[in-house]
């Protein structure tokens, strides 16, 4: 029995558009996930942008400050900081998802002024951390907190 070629394949492609089916949906998905993707990025922008809003209206702080800030006084060397380069430290505790947590240090319940204070002595709330004062100003301080605000 001679194999006879699928009806489609005598017909030339549409410009622009591939000759099987099968194909165009393919492209008509990768483009649906493009767009997709771009709405869903974003909404990630517009949710950081939002968390940044608040810790800067819970602070009084500026989180983009802050990174330089966790380079400069050593908070990068102890601990591991979400989205500062460099911070990969393993002496302190992670901070990922500072924000959401009940006490700061095991000790000091998690709330704006407290963390300012913990940020500028922290052996004044817990004579026995191995967190050392590392000489920041109030106003830095309030930086880092605003950064670790937006830890989700």
């Amino acid at each position: 029995m001679p194999v006879t070629a699928h009806p489609d394949e005598h017909l030339p492609a549409p410009p622009g558009r591939p000759r099987h089916p099968r194909a165009w949906l393919a492209g008509a998905a990768l483009l649906t996930l493009v767009i997709a993707a771009g709405l869903g990025a974003h909404e990630v922008a517009q949710r950081r942008d939002e968390r940044a809003h608040d810790a800067r209206e819970l602070t009084g702080g500026d989180p983009e400050r802050a990174p330089a800030l966790m380079r400069a006084y050593g908070c990068a060397g102890c601990h591991t900081i979400p989205g500062v380069r460099g911070a990969d430290g393993l002496v302190g505790p992670p901070l990922s998802g500072f924000a959401s947590r009940a006490y700061i240090g095991g000790v000091l319940l998690n709330d704006p002024n407290n963390l300012v204070t913990w940020l500028l002595n922290p052996k004044a709330a817990d004579p026995k951390t191995a967190m050392p004062a590392v000489g920041l100003t109030q106003e830095q301080a309030r930086h880092i907190a605003a950064y670790l605000y937006t830890l989700r």
